[in-house]
């Protein structure tokens, strides 16, 4: 996006995280969100990231895949390791996105 946000801030991707985890099937505990296979495998930063076009490419090859999986990036405006909770940031500095999850069927 090459606009300014409502605040009038130009918010920049400092770090995109690829995350997986084990498709694993129902939860025993439908309240719990949680899947405890799942864990970052991968963070990049702006030297990791290509553009091509008007898109930016980041490439990762996931080695050993044996079991059912998923995968989605996460990217970030700041620093942290992990989001904090909603409300204890600044909505315009601290900016998070997430993709949907990616599902890898191993045949």
């Amino acid at each position: 996006m090459n606009g300014l946000n409502a605040n009038g801030d130009r918010p920049e991707v400092r770090r995109v995280d690829l995350i997986v985890g084990q498709i694993t099937g129902p939860n025993p505990n439908p309240g719990a969100d949680t899947n405890p296979t799942t864990k970052v495998v991968a963070r990049f930063g702006p030297r990791d990231w290509r553009k091509q076009g008007p898109d930016y490419v980041i490439r990762h090859t996931l080695r050993d895949v044996e079991t059912e999986m998923y995968a989605r990036v996460r990217g970030t405006s700041t620093d942290e390791a992990e989001p904090l909770a909603d409300g204890l940031e600044s909505p315009w500095d601290d900016l998070w996105f997430y993709s949907n999850p990616v599902f890898v069927h191993v045949r």
